[in-house]
């Protein structure tokens, strides 16, 4: 399994002020669209290929898919949204890693964009994280689309390794 590039699509983007990422959630690399459990083993590979910093703030757009399936349910945690005796995205990362992570939830429905009310507050939040220096990392399932419309909305540019910005279609693909 060490040969697994968890996270899925981890892309930066260029602002001023803080640092900002995008990618797929949880096991995304490792099992793409596959409905199984994601053990603790990738989830650890997915946490330890975010980026260093002191706390990183995870913006999460996971809610549904279309067919109403729950985007928690691959995990041993559940959403803050949902009710269930699962502990929450929150209270697992921070039983597994101490408080390295603060969770803000913004549920979304794959594959179906982002209600604009949505994008507006989860744009909103995602500026001020990023005007208190704040490392940023949006995750939706793969890391490619309601991610990137966040970023784009707040008029960031994905870039390269060396800092080059990239074509929307570069980065998407």
């Amino acid at each position: 399994m060490s040969s697994i590039n968890e996270p899925a699509n981890l892309g930066e983007w260029r602002l001023k002020g803080g640092r900002l990422f995008t990618c797929g959630r949880p096991g995304w690399a490792t099992f793409g669209r596959e409905r199984r459990q994601i053990g603790g083993d990738t989830i650890d590979l997915w946490v330890n290929g975010l980026p260093s910093a002191e706390v990183v703030y995870i913006v999460s757009l996971l809610g549904r898919k279309k067919d109403g399936f729950s985007e928690f349910g691959y995990y041993p945690f559940q959403s803050s949204c949902e009710f269930g005796t699962k502990p929450t995205f929150q209270q697992w990362l921070d039983e597994r890693y101490g408080h390295r992570f603060v969770v803000r939830e913004y549920p979304t429905t794959d594959a179906r964009g982002i209600q604009p009310e949505v994008l507006n507050v989860v744009t909103h939040d995602v500026v001020n994280l990023i005007a208190k220096g704040s490392t940023v990392v949006v995750v939706d399932s793969a890391g490619a689309e309601r991610s990137a419309r966040v970023c784009e909305a707040i008029g960031c540019a994905r870039i390269d390794a060396v800092g080059r910005r990239l074509t929307r279609k570069e980065a998407s693909g």
